[in-house]
């Protein structure tokens, strides 16, 4: 990690007490949520990174894996659970109000008959009240499918606004969007006005955007990975060019995404990176990072677990954005970056 980037760190730091484990997944009001791991209970928290003040939201139950993904946008929490220790396909995706302290399941994986749907976990997002995922959903075809499903948190009503061979859907600039495999086989992106919820003819560089992994949004950019998870395309919204990265190496494959102001933020398997947009540098975390438009928050282990079942209290720093300095030279890796029109 760069020099001013660990003093700025430093300076806003707090150290779970009690060896609390913390993994800070989302950052919403100046506070961080994520799940929590304690020799007594596990669960969701919210965590307040200028006193070190953990407030817990959601206990698991017992026999609960733990957490899939979470998104913040206040007062509203949504998070994918995993609900069996030795079942991946066992799942259910929650809604918090964190002004009125209530929750609810909108959605589950279990079928009528007591089995469980094929496909991927999804990846819940949130934005002004309106939480969408996409749903696997029983299939007579040889692929799994999935619904884009969107519900407003206050009212419950809830559309379904594609239907395929679908990504999980992310909020980028004006739209929520989505990856979709056609029946030739070519990637697309398919899309709806974020607030409308109308669809809309997408700008030149999202018409041909070759092979998706991973996808990330924010209010100011769009970020997808390869199908190999070897190349990043980043394209600020609105703009007519995108902007292309290529891994470094294994290590730095881009898997889980995240946008925070111009970084962009991803686990690699083994570790976190942090990589700015603007020089195409990056440094690696031993850790789980997580950001937002104002700031980006670093949760490491203070020490080594003895054994794989103890849990080591967590160091949790803080950065705001206004505050982040660029990342001037390779402190771990870097990515290979290019420019380009959008094509004709």
């Amino acid at each position: 990690m760069p020099g001013e980037w660990a003093k700025a760190l430093h300076a806003r730091s707090v150290t779970l007490p009690g060896g609390v484990a913390f993994g800070p997944g989302a950052l919403a009001g100046g506070a961080a949520f994520g799940q929590f791991n304690s020799a007594t209970a596990s669960g969701i928290g919210r965590l307040d990174p200028t006193s070190g003040k953990l407030t817990t939201i959601w206990s698991y139950s017992r026999g609960v894996s733990g957490m899939g993904g979470i998104q913040a946008d206040r007062p509203w929490l949504v998070w994918e659970q995993l609900d069996s220790q030795t079942n991946l396909a066992d799942w259910s995706i929650h809604a918090w109000n964190l002004t009125t302290r209530t929750g609810s399941v909108l959605a589950t994986s279990r079928l009528g008959d007591g089995s469980y749907v094929r496909g991927q976990q999804p990846l819940p997002v949130v934005k002004n009240g309106v939480a969408a995922w996409a749903q696997p959903v029983p299939s007579p075809a040889g692929y799994v499918e999935a619904q884009i499903r969107v519900v407003n948190l206050s009212t419950h009503r809830q559309w379904t606004v594609d239907t395929g061979r679908v990504s999980s859907p992310v909020y980028a600039g004006p739209y929520l969007i989505w990856g979709k495999i056609n029946r030739s086989g070519h990637y697309l992106f398919r899309a709806v006005d974020a607030r409308s919820l109308k669809p809309v003819v997408l700008p030149r560089p999202l018409q041909h955007p070759g092979s998706m992994g991973y996808l990330a949004g924010s209010p100011t950019y769009l970020a997808w990975s390869t199908q190999d998870l070897t190349a990043l395309t980043v394209w600020p919204a609105g703009s007519a060019r995108s902007r292309e990265f290529t891994a470094s190496g294994p290590r730095h494959r881009f898997q889980f995404l995240q946008l925070a102001g111009h970084f962009v933020l991803w686990y690699n398997g083994a570790s976190s990176s942090v990589l700015d947009l603007r020089t195409g540098n990056g440094f690696d975390v031993q850790g789980t990072v997580t950001g937002s438009a104002a700031a980006i928050t670093i949760a490491e282990p203070v020490t080594n677990p003895k054994t794989k079942s103890t849990f080591v209290a967590s160091r949790v720093s803080t950065i705001a954005m206004t505050a982040a300095p660029g990342i001037s030279r390779c402190a771990q890796h870097g990515a290979t970056a290019r420019s380009e029109l959008a094509p004709p």
